[in-house]
């Protein structure tokens, strides 16, 4: 039976945007769990924040985070662990990116005139980061913690943001734009991860692995083309993302968790007409359109 692997952003896509509940996404989460499918987080979230995350979610497999500056994944997993990498609290983790100390030291080179059309999340009290995500203090100092990315909240005007990008990739960083922040990165990306690590489980576990990945944000969109199958979720927030020329792109018309579910379901649908991966969901049809209704 061919082995799926389900690489997934996490807030607007498995969580809602606003809540960062799972909703009607728990129960497809659940039966996708219990068929031995890794669901594996591909955020912007830090290490702090995905780490709890997956203990809450019961998600017992790697994890990319900062936008996929790094790979942590579980020692007894089963991958081989590459040489150089840093091992801590039963993980090991592959880093893709530079340090945030090198990103804000180009960063400072910039000059003057940008300083007022951005606040680094990681200047700001955690009281501030509460009011602009809606995130507890707990929850708002662990996404603070970034040791791979700069973190922004932009001021600027949409025109500046293009002026500011252009600036930042001069310096070899690159800036990539999330649902509430821009992310500054010095090497990774969501794609590159994904595809790093989808190579390690294909040569370590199972060599006829297929990816399957969803987002719904720009910040996915290397995610989503570099997936066998891509899922773009809607977001009440903004467009979805393009993929170009995706093979296998499925758009969903839930947005947010809901959007996760039904294209999860869907996609595995078509991989049951392709490939025979076996009845996917039992009852599909008949939760769906219950929790729809």
């Amino acid at each position: 039976m061919t082995q799926a692997v389900i690489y997934t952003d996490l807030d607007g896509t498995l969580l809602d945007h606003h809540t960062y509940e799972l909703g009607v996404a728990g129960p497809v989460l659940s039966e996708v769990l219990a068929r031995g499918i890794p669901v594996i987080p591909v955020t912007s979230k830090t290490h702090a924040e995905v780490q709890l995350l997956c203990q809450n979610l019961k998600l017992n497999g790697p994890f990319v985070v900062e936008n996929g500056a790094a790979i942590w994944v579980p020692k007894t997993w089963g991958l081989l662990r590459p040489t150089g990498s840093a091992s801590a609290s039963g993980y090991w983790c592959h880093v893709l990116g530079k340090s945030r100390g090198y990103i804000r030291g180009l960063m400072a080179g910039l000059g003057g005139e940008w300083s007022s059309r951005f606040h680094a999340l990681s200047d700001m009290s955690s009281r501030q980061v509460c009011a602009v995500t809606g995130l507890d203090e707990p929850s708002a100092r662990r996404a603070q913690a970034r040791h791979y990315s700069e973190t922004l909240l932009w001021l600027g005007s949409a025109v500046d943001r293009i002026v500011f990008a252009q600036a930042v990739a001069e310096l070899g960083l690159q800036v990539v734009q999330g649902g509430r922040f821009l992310h500054v990165l010095a090497g990774g990306g969501k794609g590159t991860a994904m595809r790093w690590l989808h190579e390690h489980i294909c040569s370590d576990l199972h060599p006829d692995a297929i990816s399957i990945a969803a987002g719904d944000a720009h910040n996915d969109l290397q995610l989503l083309e570099a997936a066998d199958h891509a899922l773009v979720v809607r977001s009440p927030l903004h467009e979805p993302p393009k993929p170009h020329n995706h093979p296998r792109l499925y758009l969903s018309t839930e947005e947010g968790p809901a959007g996760w579910a039904e294209g999860i379901q869907s996609i595995f649908e078509i991989i049951d007409k392709e490939k025979g991966y076996g009845r996917f969901l039992s009852e599909r049809q008949h939760y769906y359109a219950a929790q729809s209704g």
